[in-house]
């Protein structure tokens, strides 16, 4: 199923369409540059660092954009290592970009590129809205993420998007990754829907757009990470092809009306029961390359999680012995996902 599925008489092709959009009833997002600016985000987040080296540590000019750029370049790299906390982490790959001379402002530095950092991945309020009309609508809700999961679980709770979604799924708490249909399997089976009854809405053809295919989802929208690439704007030697690209999140108004006739709370209330990506050992098999089990009981997999769970508790409950890693300061890069540091294939 490597190019779109419906026909190719355009007015029959959107008949088919509107009828599959009518079918859904549940969306899966990507996280990181999808729902959240992560590349663009840290980049600003970098340069006001910048400024801030040179005002308030009088670093010179030259120094400053060094050591910010070494950090930035090693972080997406590896922004996490299984051996130690992110906080020791990330202040180690600040002390090694650091000049000589500045290496003991590591500890002062990291906090404030960390304030810095979650200031500007802050979920785009139109976008929260989104969200809240999606949920008023009736749509089940979930976040498929890759990457190491301290650090993905550290986002969810920082920009606060837990409370949106039923469902959040972090790839290294589970035995697989985007694009491996199973972690899709998953989610319908905790959110107890039909693989053709979903949408996954990712920025990444290799990983969302491919993962949503193989699992042969319903639809599949792509929010490629830079538009005015000359490949994102051509689909024709892609082998997994988007049903629908997207400028921005909020094109999806015009593909679902049903988003349009409700008004949404300020805040989530009256929030369904939310699950993490704690699987039990019946569920690691659960649905099988077809996904014909994919709509058996969410009891089968996941585990429920009161609305005020701290990120502590998320990392206790959800941590898996999936993640590889040695001592400081050698890396664990087996899933660098997160940070988009080589972005897409494209």
């Amino acid at each position: 199923m490597a190019a779109s599925k419906f026909p190719s008489s355009s007015k029959t092709a959107a008949t088919h369409f509107e009828a599959t959009c009518a079918k859904i009833s549940a969306f899966y997002f990507d996280l990181d540059n999808t729902l959240i600016p992560t590349r663009a985000g840290d980049s600003k987040a970098i340069r006001k660092l910048t400024d801030v080296l040179e005002s308030q540590y009088q670093f010179n000019k030259d120094d400053a954009a060094q050591a910010t750029q070494n950090f930035l370049k090693a972080f997406r790299r590896c922004p996490d290592n299984s051996q130690t906390s992110l906080d020791s982490w990330r202040t180690h790959l600040w002390r090694e970009s650091l000049p000589q001379r500045y290496k003991h402002l590591a500890e002062q530095i990291y906090p404030q590129w960390l304030r810095l950092r979650y200031r500007y991945l802050a979920v785009p309020p139109d976008y929260v809205q989104l969200l809240l009309r999606m949920r008023q609508a009736g749509y089940a809700l979930a976040l498929i993420t890759n990457g190491p999961s301290n650090a993905q679980w550290e986002k969810v709770a920082k920009l606060h998007v837990r409370g949106y979604f039923d469902c959040v799924l972090v790839s290294s708490d589970l035995p697989w990754e985007k694009p491996h249909p199973e972690i899709f399997y998953a989610a319908c089976n905790f959110l107890n829907v039909k693989p053709h009854e979903c949408a996954m809405i990712g920025d990444k053809l290799e990983t969302d757009i491919k993962g949503g295919h193989l699992a042969q989802l319903g639809l599949t929208f792509w929010t490629p990470l830079n538009s005015s690439s000359s490949a994102a704007q051509s689909l024709e030697d892609v082998e997994y092809r988007p049903h629908v690209k997207l400028g921005n999140l909020l094109e999806m108004y015009k593909y679902f009306p049903r988003l349009n006739a409700v008004h949404p709370p300020d805040t989530p209330t009256s929030l369904r029961s939310r699950r993490g990506s704690q699987m039990t050992s019946g569920s690691s098999g659960g649905s099988g390359s077809s996904g014909s089990s994919s709509s058996s009981s969410s009891n089968s997999g996941g585990s429920c999680e009161p609305a005020g769970s701290s990120l502590h508790h998320h990392q206790r409950s959800y941590q898996r012995v999936y993640r590889r890693g040695g001592s400081l300061p050698a890396m664990d890069c087996s899933n660098s996902e997160a940070e988009n540091s080589c972005d897409s294939f494209l």
